[in-house]
Protein backbone atom coordinates (compact mmCIF):
# COMPACT_ATOMS: atom_id res chain seq x y z
CA UNK A 1 0.00 0.00 0.00
CA UNK A 2 2.85 2.39 0.76
CA UNK A 3 4.39 2.37 -2.72
CA UNK A 4 1.36 2.96 -4.94
CA UNK A 5 2.57 6.44 -5.90
CA UNK A 6 5.84 5.02 -7.24
CA UNK A 7 4.01 2.20 -9.03
CA UNK A 8 1.56 4.58 -10.69
CA UNK A 9 4.38 6.83 -11.87
CA UNK A 10 6.35 3.87 -13.23
CA UNK A 11 3.69 2.16 -15.35
CA UNK A 12 2.23 3.05 -18.72
CA UNK A 13 -1.46 3.82 -18.26
CA UNK A 14 -3.65 2.94 -21.22
CA UNK A 15 -6.67 5.11 -22.14
CA UNK A 16 -9.99 3.80 -20.90
CA UNK A 17 -8.43 1.57 -18.23
CA UNK A 18 -8.89 2.25 -14.49
CA UNK A 19 -5.92 1.66 -12.18
CA UNK A 20 -7.35 1.58 -8.65
CA UNK A 21 -5.19 1.69 -5.53
CA UNK A 22 -6.01 0.99 -1.89
CA UNK A 23 -5.75 4.03 0.38
CA UNK A 24 -6.45 2.97 3.97
CA UNK A 25 -5.81 6.44 5.42
CA UNK A 26 -5.98 10.12 4.48
CA UNK A 27 -2.24 10.41 3.83
CA UNK A 28 -2.44 7.62 1.26
CA UNK A 29 -5.47 9.29 -0.29
CA UNK A 30 -3.59 12.55 -0.78
CA UNK A 31 -0.61 10.73 -2.30
CA UNK A 32 -2.93 8.97 -4.74
CA UNK A 33 -4.57 12.26 -5.72
CA UNK A 34 -1.13 13.72 -6.41
CA UNK A 35 -0.41 11.03 -9.01
CA UNK A 36 -3.89 11.39 -10.56
CA UNK A 37 -5.24 7.92 -9.77
CA UNK A 38 -8.60 7.43 -11.47
CA UNK A 39 -9.95 4.92 -8.95
CA UNK A 40 -9.34 4.72 -5.24
CA UNK A 41 -10.29 1.93 -2.88
CA UNK A 42 -10.84 3.45 0.53
CA UNK A 43 -11.74 2.56 4.12
CA UNK A 44 -14.12 4.97 5.81
CA UNK A 45 -16.62 7.67 4.86
CA UNK A 46 -14.51 10.75 5.72
CA UNK A 47 -12.92 10.77 2.24
CA UNK A 48 -16.16 11.39 0.39
CA UNK A 49 -16.27 15.18 0.61
CA UNK A 50 -12.61 15.49 -0.30
CA UNK A 51 -12.97 13.10 -3.22
CA UNK A 52 -15.87 15.13 -4.58
CA UNK A 53 -13.73 18.26 -4.60
CA UNK A 54 -10.84 16.37 -6.17
CA UNK A 55 -13.06 14.72 -8.82
CA UNK A 56 -11.75 11.31 -7.74
CA UNK A 57 -14.01 8.23 -7.94
CA UNK A 58 -14.26 6.14 -4.79
CA UNK A 59 -14.46 2.37 -4.45
CA UNK A 60 -15.39 1.62 -0.83
CA UNK A 61 -15.20 -1.87 0.67
CA UNK A 62 -17.42 -1.85 3.77
CA UNK A 63 -20.64 -3.72 3.22
CA UNK A 64 -22.19 -2.12 6.31
CA UNK A 65 -21.97 1.36 4.81
CA UNK A 66 -22.66 0.43 1.17
CA UNK A 67 -26.06 2.10 0.99
CA UNK A 68 -24.84 5.28 2.63
CA UNK A 69 -21.77 5.52 0.42
CA UNK A 70 -23.84 4.87 -2.69
CA UNK A 71 -26.09 7.72 -1.65
CA UNK A 72 -23.00 9.91 -1.29
CA UNK A 73 -22.13 9.33 -4.92
CA UNK A 74 -19.70 6.40 -4.92
CA UNK A 75 -19.77 4.95 -8.43
CA UNK A 76 -18.67 1.44 -7.46
CA UNK A 77 -19.00 -0.47 -4.19
CA UNK A 78 -16.71 -3.45 -3.82
CA UNK A 79 -17.99 -6.05 -1.39
CA UNK A 80 -14.88 -7.63 0.06
CA UNK A 81 -14.40 -11.02 1.66
CA UNK A 82 -10.81 -10.32 2.67
CA UNK A 83 -10.70 -13.21 5.15
CA UNK A 84 -11.94 -15.66 2.52
CA UNK A 85 -14.55 -17.30 4.75
CA UNK A 86 -17.52 -16.69 2.46
CA UNK A 87 -19.40 -19.40 0.58
CA UNK A 88 -21.72 -19.27 -2.45
CA UNK A 89 -24.65 -19.35 -0.05
CA UNK A 90 -23.47 -16.39 1.99
CA UNK A 91 -22.46 -14.53 -1.17
CA UNK A 92 -25.97 -15.01 -2.59
CA UNK A 93 -27.63 -13.81 0.61
CA UNK A 94 -25.32 -10.80 0.87
CA UNK A 95 -25.88 -9.73 -2.73
CA UNK A 96 -29.64 -10.25 -2.50
CA UNK A 97 -29.68 -7.92 0.49
CA UNK A 98 -27.45 -5.25 -1.01
CA UNK A 99 -29.12 -5.35 -4.43
CA UNK A 100 -32.40 -4.33 -2.85
CA UNK A 101 -30.79 -0.91 -2.34
CA UNK A 102 -28.00 -0.74 -4.92
CA UNK A 103 -28.12 -1.76 -8.61
CA UNK A 104 -25.75 -4.55 -9.74
CA UNK A 105 -23.99 -2.14 -12.12
CA UNK A 106 -22.67 -0.26 -9.09
CA UNK A 107 -21.36 -3.36 -7.31
CA UNK A 108 -18.14 -5.37 -7.45
CA UNK A 109 -16.78 -8.32 -5.48
CA UNK A 110 -13.36 -8.85 -3.92
CA UNK A 111 -12.87 -12.48 -2.91
CA UNK A 112 -9.88 -13.99 -1.13
CA UNK A 113 -9.31 -17.73 -1.42
CA UNK A 114 -8.40 -18.72 2.14
CA UNK A 115 -10.97 -21.54 2.23
CA UNK A 116 -10.88 -22.30 -1.50
CA UNK A 117 -14.26 -20.69 -2.15
CA UNK A 118 -13.27 -17.63 -4.17
CA UNK A 119 -14.09 -18.90 -7.67
CA UNK A 120 -17.39 -20.40 -6.53
CA UNK A 121 -18.29 -17.12 -4.84
CA UNK A 122 -17.36 -15.13 -7.94
CA UNK A 123 -19.42 -17.41 -10.17
CA UNK A 124 -22.40 -16.83 -7.89
CA UNK A 125 -21.88 -13.07 -8.15
CA UNK A 126 -21.58 -13.24 -11.95
CA UNK A 127 -24.81 -15.22 -12.18
CA UNK A 128 -26.49 -12.51 -10.13
CA UNK A 129 -25.46 -9.76 -12.53
CA UNK A 130 -22.16 -8.52 -11.06
CA UNK A 131 -19.57 -7.86 -13.76
CA UNK A 132 -16.65 -6.31 -11.85
CA UNK A 133 -14.30 -8.67 -10.00
CA UNK A 134 -10.95 -8.08 -8.29
CA UNK A 135 -8.13 -10.59 -8.69
CA UNK A 136 -4.39 -10.88 -8.12
CA UNK A 137 -1.77 -12.41 -10.42
CA UNK A 138 -0.67 -15.74 -8.93
CA UNK A 139 -3.05 -15.13 -6.04
CA UNK A 140 -0.36 -13.09 -4.30
CA UNK A 141 -1.13 -10.80 -1.41
CA UNK A 142 -3.12 -11.33 1.72
CA UNK A 143 -4.98 -9.27 4.30
CA UNK A 144 -2.97 -7.36 6.92
CA UNK A 145 -6.08 -7.20 9.10
CA UNK A 146 -6.77 -10.94 9.13
CA UNK A 147 -3.95 -13.21 10.24
CA UNK A 148 -3.63 -16.29 8.04
CA UNK A 149 -5.79 -14.96 5.23
CA UNK A 150 -4.57 -15.89 1.75
CA UNK A 151 -4.34 -13.57 -1.22
CA UNK A 152 -7.04 -12.47 -3.58
CA UNK A 153 -8.28 -15.04 -6.10
CA UNK A 154 -5.61 -15.81 -8.73
CA UNK A 155 -6.13 -13.87 -11.96
CA UNK A 156 -5.05 -16.91 -13.96
CA UNK A 157 -7.75 -19.09 -12.38
CA UNK A 158 -10.40 -16.42 -12.85
CA UNK A 159 -9.54 -15.97 -16.53
CA UNK A 160 -9.56 -19.73 -17.09
CA UNK A 161 -13.03 -19.98 -15.56
CA UNK A 162 -14.35 -17.04 -17.57
CA UNK A 163 -12.99 -18.43 -20.81
CA UNK A 164 -14.61 -21.76 -19.96
CA UNK A 165 -17.91 -19.92 -19.57
CA UNK A 166 -17.50 -18.44 -23.03
CA UNK A 167 -16.71 -14.95 -21.77
CA UNK A 168 -14.40 -13.01 -24.09
CA UNK A 169 -12.11 -11.25 -21.61
CA UNK A 170 -9.65 -10.00 -24.20
CA UNK A 171 -6.88 -11.20 -21.85
CA UNK A 172 -4.10 -13.55 -22.96
CA UNK A 173 -3.96 -16.24 -20.27
CA UNK A 174 -0.46 -17.38 -21.28
CA UNK A 175 0.87 -13.84 -20.90
CA UNK A 176 -0.70 -13.53 -17.45
CA UNK A 177 0.91 -16.82 -16.40
CA UNK A 178 4.25 -15.57 -17.66
CA UNK A 179 3.85 -12.40 -15.64
CA UNK A 180 2.89 -14.42 -12.59
CA UNK A 181 5.93 -16.65 -12.97
CA UNK A 182 8.17 -13.60 -13.26
CA UNK A 183 6.68 -11.95 -10.17
CA UNK A 184 6.83 -15.11 -8.07
CA UNK A 185 10.49 -15.61 -8.91
CA UNK A 186 11.24 -11.96 -8.16
CA UNK A 187 9.65 -12.08 -4.70
CA UNK A 188 10.61 -15.71 -4.02
CA UNK A 189 7.02 -16.92 -3.69
CA UNK A 190 5.18 -19.96 -4.99
CA UNK A 191 2.17 -19.27 -7.20
CA UNK A 192 -1.24 -19.88 -5.68
CA UNK A 193 -2.80 -20.28 -9.11
CA UNK A 194 -4.07 -23.81 -9.75
CA UNK A 195 -4.04 -23.14 -13.50
CA UNK A 196 -0.41 -22.01 -13.42
CA UNK A 197 0.61 -24.99 -11.28
CA UNK A 198 -1.08 -27.42 -13.64
CA UNK A 199 0.35 -25.77 -16.75
CA UNK A 200 3.93 -25.52 -15.55
CA UNK A 201 3.90 -29.08 -14.21
CA UNK A 202 2.35 -30.56 -17.36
Amino acid sequence: MSDHAEVMKGIHQYPGIRYPVLTPNLQGFHHAVCVLCAGLSIRGKHYAAKSDRSKIHLQPLWLTVSKRLYGMGCYEIALGDTTGVGTPGSMKRMLESVMKEIPPAALAVHCHDTYGQALANILTALQMGINVVDSSVSGLGGCPYAKGASGNVATEDLIYMLHGLGVDTGVNLCKVMEAGDFICKAVNKTTNSKVAQASFNA
